[in-house]
């Protein structure tokens, strides 16, 4: 007679287990993979066995495969009986686990054959075998942990979405980094025809022919996973971070960066002539600034499918993105004046200067009106956070401004014989940088002290008696905790119950408060079932 003893599912124990299990299971993995990559690349080159590098390779490939495969094979067959439970598919790091495998086999089984694919259409084989092994066994585990992310019994329930999510913006990036080096050799030529510079080496066209199989199989892998895998759905947590990090703030500083280096070398150029050497930053520059422009204005159109909360998080960090810039270009600028006080050793300092100060202050400006738009009323509790980050940051480039320019002041006073005008010199830098931070952090303290008096202007008409609400429901819905919130004035928190479960209405929620009559500040709502929701008094 056997006796069937509960399992823990829930507590530190169960969770510490989890975590050195697939940390396991991940080292594992990735060890027979790469060992037998290892194997398969030998196979497909000849060599002589008295090789000690052939002799070595074969002996450390045999080793991974021979002793992690079969320990990972049986370490899943353990953890695939578990994960039939539905407490252990819903554990977070079985959902962290899938989204970082997948992710790495995806990453390494793409690299290979895109490395490999550029080098056949550049004429280049040397490597070949080592790419196609690396490849087709890293494609097998990219498709084992794809049918382990699309089997219902054993799909993780936490998390769900993250690892398309991370494929499709992976996938993004590849397109924009080899766009851009295919224009960066375009227009490379364009600059040599312009001047006669072409060399009889490598065909340039071949580099940019190289780029292909990266543009296209990561637009194959960006259409698959966002159309087919329907991850341009998936509205709302780390889907919107993701959005805004990556299509706002990575595109947007990209197409900012690259219009002010374009500006500032086509304008130097004027001052100073033009020549090839002048305008080799010209193909980066202009390649950066197309492509993220390009990803930025879709993204951007994105963000207007999306919660008002994040199209509000996707003008503040254009704003930032303005700012930076903006406040970069002053500091320059007042740099460039200081510099026009101090006599030159050679050339002319101050023109450079002032000329790249005067273009990141306007890119920066033009950015930042049109994202701040400061003469619009705006939300001020939409933008609290934004304001204590330029307040932190602020005080981290005060302080290391203050550090340099206190490490050269006394650097002066404690070496005797040295000029004046190299004192100046060497603080203007940071003279300059003080002083864009400081007419930064002043501005955004005006903000922030208006914003937090029409806060307390406006709290005692919009707030109830209720302070919080924790919200115990079978699914997250933004639009419900939106309305519960409006309906209360309390600040909503949601914890989603394990397994299916029922979401109530706003409705349902708010005649439960009012059929329970609690006086409370903080409330816990316990949805039960279908119109049956709990009241519970925490304070």
């Amino acid at each position: 007679m056997s006796v069937n003893l509960p399992v823990q599912s829930t507590g530190a124990l169960p969770t510490v287990r989890r975590l050195v299990l697939y940390i396991l299971l991940f080292t594992l993995v990735t060890l027979a993979a790469v060992g037998a990559a290892g194997l398969l690349g030998l196979l497909f080159t000849s060599g002589s066995g008295d090789d000690p590098g052939r002799t070595d390779n074969l002996a450390r490939s045999l080793a991974f495969v021979i002793i992690a495969g079969p320990l990972a094979l049986l370490l899943w067959r353990s953890l695939a009986k578990r994960l039939l439970d539905s407490f252990e598919s819903a554990a977070l790091a079985w959902g962290l686990y899938v989204a970082a495998m997948y992710s790495t086999s995806l990453v390494v089984a793409s690299t290979g054959l895109f490395v490999l694919l550029g080098k056949l259409l550049s004429a280049h084989t040397q490597g070949w075998a080592q790419d196609l092994s690396t490849a087709l066994i890293w494609a097998g585990v990219c498709w084992w942990h794809h049918h382990m992310w699309s089997d219902t019994r054993r799909s993780p329930r936490s998390l769900p979405n993250l690892p398309g999510i991370l494929a499709s913006w992976y996938a993004v990036t590849l397109v924009a980094t080899a766009t851009v080096s295919a224009l960066v050799m375009v227009f490379s030529a364009a600059v040599d025809s312009i001047f006669h510079n072409f060399s009889a080496g490598f065909p340039w066209w071949r580099g940019a022919l190289a780029q292909l199989p990266w543009i296209v199989g990561g637009f194959a892998l960006w259409w698959w996973h966002w159309t087919r895998k329907h991850i341009g759905k998936v509205h709302g947590g780390f889907a919107d971070v993701a959005l805004v990090l990556l299509g706002v703030l990575a595109a947007g500083a990209a197409a900012l960066g690259g219009t002010g280096y374009l500006l500032y070398a086509l304008g130097r150029s004027a001052v100073h002539g033009t020549d090839a050497q002048s305008l080799s930053p010209v193909p980066l520059s202009l390649g950066a600034a197309l492509v993220g422009a390009l990803i930025f204005s879709l993204a951007w159109q994105e963000l207007g499918s999306r919660s008002v909360e994040t199209m509000s998080a996707g003008r503040l960090v254009s704003a930032g993105l303005g700012l930076a810039s903006m406040a970069s270009g002053f500091g320059v600028c007042i740099n460039a004046l200081l510099a026009a006080l101090t006599p030159p050793l050679a050339g002319d300092r101050g023109t450079d200067l002032l000329l790249a100060g005067l273009i990141w202050l306007v890119l920066g400006s033009l950015v930042w009106v049109g994202a701040w738009r400061p003469h619009k009323p705006a939300d001020p509790r939409g933008r609290r956070v934004y304001l204590v980050a330029v307040f932190g940051v602020s005080a981290v480039v005060a302080l290391i401004a203050l550090l340099f320019a206190g490490f050269r002041i006394f650097t002066f006073f404690l070496e005797p014989g040295t000029l004046a005008s190299g004192l100046l010199d060497s603080v203007r830098a940071p003279i300059g940088l003080l002083t864009a931070t400081l007419l930064v952090a002043i501005y955004h303290f005006a903000v922030w002290r208006s914003d937090r008096t029409l806060i307390e202007a406006t709290a005692p008409a919009s707030s109830g008696t209720i302070e919080s609400i924790i919200l115990v429901a079978g699914e997250e819905s933004p639009e419900i905790s939106r309305a519960l919130g409006a309906m209360t004035g309390a600040k909503i928190q949601v914890l989603v119950r394990a397994g299916e479960g029922y979401q109530a209405s706003a409705d349902e929620l708010t005649a439960a408060l009012d059929a329970a009559e609690t006086q409370s500040p903080r409330i816990m709502l316990l949805v039960e079932g279908a119109g049956s929701v709990r009241v519970i008094d925490l304070a």
